[in-house]
């Protein structure tokens, strides 16, 4: 089995910690591999460049994919989950606010899913051929993590309930080079919960977004941390919740019934007029939870 620099294989999660460098010099190559001036880029495999090469040695990037299956990915996935607590997701989510680092503020959406991920075998779901618990498929399965790595980079990720996704991210959260956050960081995060909660602005969310320009960033950033407090349970409805209390299984994260829902679960059902939940704020961002309940 081949190795790469995290020190994992094929089969066998990672047990270096070595930090990495997200530095933008060592992610040019990662970013130049899957995303050029028209978008996405879907290269047949890895470009030889002195670009790449850097990112690979930096641990961004990755020589070799997951090659796995339900059962050791789903366990991976808990594993890594265990690795780390809830206050470090939550210290880096709010790092992430005003510098930007979307690697950091990834983690509390990862964790708040795969914290509450149960052992299971592999139940179908009629009609999907998939995992009706984990939506994961049955049998020998290729995981691309350079991919993941990438999602992870550019937006903060956005295979939200991926089981892939969350061992892969929270396995490079305990490599990650981490910050604390400022007091500012902690205002900014009091403010984005002020502009969620329902103080006349009827808005759902994605229409939300255009007020979160207080945060550093993009649209499709903001989007992002819109549905990592989804996960939380922060933005959830009396009938669609987060994950602060339990597992929602792949079968009971309804969509709404609309040809595009650009918003994963369960965001994708929040208004302004569910407000902030204060039981999955108290659980997952308690540091900013204080005078900010709905």
């Amino acid at each position: 089995m081949s190795s790469d620099p995290t020190g994992s294989t094929a089969d066998q999660p990672s047990v270096l910690v070595e930090p990495y460098d997200p530095s933008p010099e060592s992610l040019r190559g990662l970013m130049e591999t899957y995303w050029g001036p028209r978008g996405w880029r879907t290269p047949s495999r890895l470009p030889q460049t002195v670009a790449v090469r850097r990112a690979i040695t930096a641990g961004l990037m990755f020589p070799e994919p997951w090659t796995t299956d339900h059962d050791r990915l789903v366990e991976r996935a808990r594993n890594a989950a265990a690795a780390v607590s809830v206050e470090e997701v939550g210290q880096a989510f709010l790092a992430s606010l005003t510098s930007r680092r979307l690697d950091l503020r990834s983690a509390l959406g990862s964790y708040a899913v795969a914290s509450r991920l149960p052992a299971h075998p592999f139940e179908e779901r009629p009609g999907h051929g998939t995992c009706r618990i984990c939506e994961l498929y049955p049998g020998e399965q290729t995981v691309d993590v350079n991919v993941l790595s990438f999602e992870r980079f550019k937006w903060g990720g956005v295979r939200r309930y991926d089981v892939g996704y969350l061992a892969f991210d929270l396995e490079q959260f305990t490599r990650a080079p981490r910050r604390a956050p400022t007091d500012a960081d902690l205002e900014l995060g009091r403010q984005v919960l002020e502009v969620l909660r329902d103080n006349g602005r009827k808005a759902t969310s994605t229409s939300v977004l255009p007020a979160l320009r207080m945060v550093p960033g993009n649209k499709d950033e903001r989007g992002t941390l819109v549905e990592i407090l989804g996960a939380c349970g922060i933005l959830e409805t009396p009938d669609h919740r987060g994950y602060a209390h339990g597992y929602i299984p792949a079968d009971q994260r309804e969509l709404p019934s609309r040809h595009h829902v650009d918003c994963a679960y369960p965001a994708c059902w929040w208004s302004t007029a569910h407000g902030v939940n204060g039981d999955g704020l108290a659980v997952f961002l308690p540091q900013i939870a204080q005078n900010t309940l709905s």
